[in-house]
């Protein structure tokens, strides 16, 4: 019987260590977040910041696009 323990323990340890560093993963991920981090994140995106390309144009939509 001991014998058969001590062919375990390899496992649970490594199983005991996997799912403690689960448990701290997602306690981090989905935990509240602090106030400064949301602050910080909102000043970026209110910097002007936007998806469209340097050099395009500022126009509406072209002729060819008909509503339907």
């Amino acid at each position: 019987m001991i014998a058969d323990l001590e062919a375990l323990a390899p496992p649970l340890i490594m199983a005991a260590a996997f799912l403690f560093g689960l448990v701290l993963f997602l306690r981090r991920q989905l935990g509240p977040r602090r106030q400064e981090a949301e602050d910080g994140d909102e000043v970026d995106i209110r910097g002007g910041a936007s998806n469209a390309d340097p050099g395009d144009a500022p126009h509406g939509p072209s002729t060819d696009q008909h509503k339907v």
